[in-house]
């Protein structure tokens, strides 16, 4: 689907054990991707479900395989990967910026872990993630009747939490898109 040439796609820098299976991605498929993004000019949205993820993207921006400004994607909340802890997302944050400081970030949270990251990367000065891909319920008890449902819900935490919600041509610059 790359040859639609969507403005980012998402690009695993390595395998992870999921609940049920390995979500695998071995060198060669990475590498392969990431230079049809970069022929495409499609800017890769790396989704990091563990420290060597971050490690890898950062090396492959470092070689040419990536355009920077890196994007990376904080997946927490799976099971047998990254947990939803304050501090880990804290250190991976610190990282990412050391190695590559110019870098946006967003964290990524997991069925009920959806408004906790949410607002955690908004304390921490990161974006958000929010949709029916990743959580279908607005609480505990209530199922999101739409993705739409669940945007106004993060758009409220931002406005609690003093950060506005980027326009879409704002958004655009943040992740330096054309």
């Amino acid at each position: 689907m790359l040859s639609l040439r969507p403005d980012m796609a998402s690009l695993a820098t390595g395998s992870v054990n999921l609940p049920t299976r390995v979500y695998d991605n071995p060198p060669d498929l990475i590498n392969w991707l990431a230079s049809e993004m970069k022929a495409y000019g499609i800017k890769p949205e790396v989704e990091a479900f563990d420290l060597s993820m971050i490690f890898h993207a950062a090396a492959m921006q470092a070689a040419g395989a990536i355009v920077g400004p890196l994007h990376i994607q904080f997946v927490m909340g799976i099971k047998n990967a990254m947990p939803v802890d304050r501090e880990v997302l804290e250190f991976y944050v610190r990282t990412l910026q050391r190695l590559s400081p110019d870098a946006t970030w967003t964290g990524a949270g997991i069925g009920r872990h959806q408004v906790t990251m949410a607002r955690w990367s908004l304390e921490l000065g990161g974006h958000c993630r929010t949709g029916l891909e990743d959580n279908v319920r607005m609480d505990k008890n209530t199922l999101a009747p739409s993705n739409a449902a669940l945007v106004r819900q993060i758009a409220e935490l931002c406005q609690e939490l003093g950060r506005p919600v980027a326009t879409a041509a704002q958004a655009r610059e943040i992740l330096s898109l054309n």
